[in-house]
C-alpha cells in the first residue's frame, strides 16, 4: 500500500512539474510512465523533455496513441473473437426461438382437433405464448446487437489537428485564418520548417524524422504558449497572430530557433546522436483581407532562409 501511495505522489508531482492538469487520463499517464523507468514510453519522454521542455497535452495523448493504446491487430482480433462469440450466440438463440415455435405448433394442432371447444389449457397456452413474445423481443435485441458489433467501424471524422503533432491542420486553422480578418486588422504570419529534414529520413528512417518534428512543434509551443500551431504541410508550421508586435515575434523566433538548435536530439533505444537539428523561420505582415499574400510570402521567407544554410529567419 505504501508502495502505492508514493507512486501516485510521484504520478501529481510530475503532472504538477509540467503543469498538465490531474485529469484521469493524465494521472493514469504518469503512473504508466514511473512503473516504467525503462520503458520506450520513458525514452520518449526524455525526448520531448530534453532541455527542460514541458510536456503539454496535446503531447501526452501523442504518447498515449503511440505506447499505451492496444496494437490495432489485438484490437482487431478482441473485434474479429466478439463477433464469433456473438454469432454462436445468435445461433443459439435461433434454434432455441425454433423449438419453442415448434412446440407452440403442436400446442394450436392439440387446441384445434377439439370440439370446437377451448381446453381447460387454455389459460396455459396464453403465458405460454406472453413468454415466446418476451424470447423473441429478446432475440430481436440481441440480433440488433450483433449487426451493430459487425458493422465496420465509421471512417474517423476530420478533428482539425494533425494526428502526428497535434497541432491544427489546414481545416482546422480556416477559422483562424478568418479570425484574423476581423476588424479590420492586420496580422502577422509566422512560417518555420526543419532544415534537412529529408537527409533525417532517409538516414535513419521516418519515424526519427518524426521524432524530429514532434520535438520542433514542442519548442515552437512553448516559446509561443498563446499562439495556436498549424501544420500547414509535412515540414511546414505556421502562426498566424494580430495580437503580438512584430518586434516582439522576431525576439521569439530567434528565441525558438536557437533553443531548438542547442537540444541534443539521439536516437531512441541505442542514445546515439544524431547531430544539430536546425531550422528555419519567415515573417510576414498583412492588412485584413490580405492572408492569402501574407501567407505565401511568409511560406517563401522560410524556403529562402533554408535555402541560404537554415538556422536563420528571414523576412
Amino acid at each position: 500500500m505504501k508502495t502505492a501511495f508514493d507512486r501516485a505522489r510521484r504520478a501529481l508531482n510530475f503532472l504538477e512539474l509540467h503543469q498538465l492538469d490531474p485529469t484521469p487520463a493524465h494521472f493514469e499517464f504518469a503512473l504508466a510512465l514511473i512503473a516504467a523507468p525503462g520503458s520506450k514510453l520513458s525514452e520518449a519522454v526524455a525526448l520531448h523533455t530534453d532541455d527542460g521542455l514541458r510536456l503539454n497535452a496535446a503531447a501526452v495523448h501523442l504518447l498515449v496513441e503511440r505506447f499505451l493504446a492496444p496494437p490495432r491487430e489485438q484490437t482487431l482480433d478482441r473485434r474479429e473473437r466478439t463477433v464469433a462469440r456473438q454469432a454462436q450466440e445468435l445461433g443459439t438463440l435461433t434454434s432455441d426461438a425454433h423449438h419453442l415455435t415448434e412446440a407452440l405448433g403442436r400446442d394450436m394442432g392439440e387446441m384445434v382437433g377439439q370440439d370446437g371447444d377451448l381446453p381447460a389449457t387454455a389459460a396455459d397456452f396464453v403465458v405460454r405464448l406472453s413468454d415466446a413474445e418476451r424470447e423473441l423481443a429478446v432475440l430481436r435485441s440481441e440480433v440488433v446487437r450483433l449487426r451493430d458489433n459487425i458493422v465496420p467501424l465509421p471512417i474517423p471524422e476530420d478533428t482539425g489537428r494533425d494526428d502526428l503533432t497535434q497541432a491544427l491542420n489546414r481545416s482546422g486553422a480556416r477559422g483562424l485564418i478568418e479570425r484574423a480578418d476581423e476588424a479590420g486588422r492586420g496580422h502577422v504570419v509566422l512560417a518555420f520548417s526543419v532544415d534537412a529534414l529529408e537527409a533525417i529520413n532517409d538516414r535513419y528512417g521516418r519515424a526519427v524524422g518524426d521524432n524530429v518534428l514532434n520535438a520542433f512543434t514542442q519548442t515552437l509551443q512553448q516559446a509561443f504558449e498563446d499562439e495556436e500551431l498549424i501544420r500547414w504541410s509535412g515540414n511546414e508550421f505556421l502562426f498566424i497572430t494580430r495580437d503580438l508586435p512584430i518586434a516582439a515575434a522576431r525576439l521569439r523566433i530567434e528565441q525558438a530557433l536557437a533553443s531548438f538548435a542547442a537540444r541534443r536530439l539521439r536516437l531512441r533505444g541505442s542514445g546515439e546522436p544524431i547531430g544539430m537539428v536546425t531550422a528555419s523561420a519567415g515573417i510576414a505582415t498583412g492588412l485584413a483581407g490580405g492572408q492569402e499574400e501574407s501567407l505565401i510570402l511568409a511560406r517563401s521567407h522560410v524556403a529562402l532562409a533554408a535555402s541560404r544554410g537554415g538556422n536563420q529567419l528571414e523576412g
